[in-house]
């Protein structure tokens, strides 16, 4: 039987992270099989307080050598992995996944809003990795169970359900899209049984196969802004504390979140106000991040909800 560290030497390694504002360093521990049909770049996006307060993102090559980092000036929650692009001619690290891919990554992050739904991933029928972000020995479970099929050419198979000891359930399903086959992973809390787990998957299912429907594709809207130029705000308590405290970032309290200070244009006004109530003003730049972020993260999505609107 194979000891925790020989189980640790032949399915992880180890790479080591440094915030790009505190430098503060911690070890993660990441399955090999994540970068085994990788083409390009991987991204991990690293939540705050995993190493230091800050939420970026890192980048590793094949070889699980780090290449490069991201500030984050937007709150991540979970640690998540997906194939990133080569740098553009800029030298900016872009996102590879299709238009039809990010819409599924949406998709899934919405899920996890719903406390029984605990991490979901997105492989191609090859076993290359689009999105996860579940814990990683489901990761990795998962993973060899992909590649055991391959191997074994069970292409019949359509749907595996695994019980875990913990009586948390992992759900697996081949869809079958107009232009390429999907495996969607449900890792599903353990409070609710199977027949509840079924209709999670036949929903997530739908939505989907409704993304290639005609009239029903999901579409990102741009939000329409009458106001003059960097005047784009967001109503919002912002408590004393939370202004003047140490580090970078705000908790803005009406959407959950904590944003760059220095992305608020009010600042000086708010730390002024020890029971702060109106609007914070936010710079363009800023926004145009958001609304490009909002179609692939969950936080990006409810500043664009709130922005420019009145509780």
């Amino acid at each position: 039987m194979l000891k925790e560290d020989e189980i640790f030497r032949e399915n992880y390694v180890k790479i080591r992270l440094t915030c790009p504002r505190c430098r503060k360093e911690k070890f993660l521990k990441v399955p090999m099989e994540l970068t085994k049909h990788s083409e390009h770049l991987t991204t991990i996006s690293i939540p705050s307080d995993f190493v230091c307060k800050h939420s970026f993102q890192a980048f590793i090559d094949k070889d699980f050598n780090v290449r490069a980092y991201q500030n984050a000036d937007f709150e991540i929650t979970k640690i998540e992995f997906y194939e990133s692009e080569p740098k553009d001619k800029e030298g900016i690290v872009t996102y590879t996944i299709s238009q039809l891919i990010k819409h599924i990554v949406e998709i899934l992050r919405e899920s996890l809003i719903d406390k029984e739904i605990l991490g979901g991933a997105i492989f191609s029928l090859e076993g290359k990795v689009m999105y996860s972000s579940l814990p990683d020995e489901i990761f990795l479970i998962m993973a060899n169970q992909l590649e055991n099929f391959k191997e074994k050419q069970q292409i019949n198979i359509k749907q595996t359900i695994l019980l875990l000891e913990n009586n948390q359930k992992v759900f697996s399903r081949i869809i079958q899209l107009k232009e390429i086959t999907l495996n969607i992973i449900l890792l599903i809390s353990p409070e609710i049984n199977l027949n509840e787990a079924n209709i999670y998957l036949e929903n997530l299912v739908k939505k989907i196969i409704d993304l290639e429907r005609p009239k029903k594709k999901l579409v990102k809207k741009d939000i329409k802004i009458e106001q003059e130029p960097s005047q784009y705000w967001i109503y919002s308590k912002v408590t004393y504390s939370s202004s003047l405290q140490d580090g970078d970032t705000v908790y803005i309290d009406s959407l959950g979140i904590s944003v760059s200070r220095s992305v608020i244009l009010n600042l000086d006004e708010i730390k002024n106000d020890q029971e702060f109530e109106g609007k914070l003003y936010f710079t363009q730049k800023y926004v145009n991040l958001m609304q490009g972020l909002a179609l692939t993260l969950k936080d990006a999505a409810i500043f664009m909800s709130k922005l420019n609107k009145m509780p």
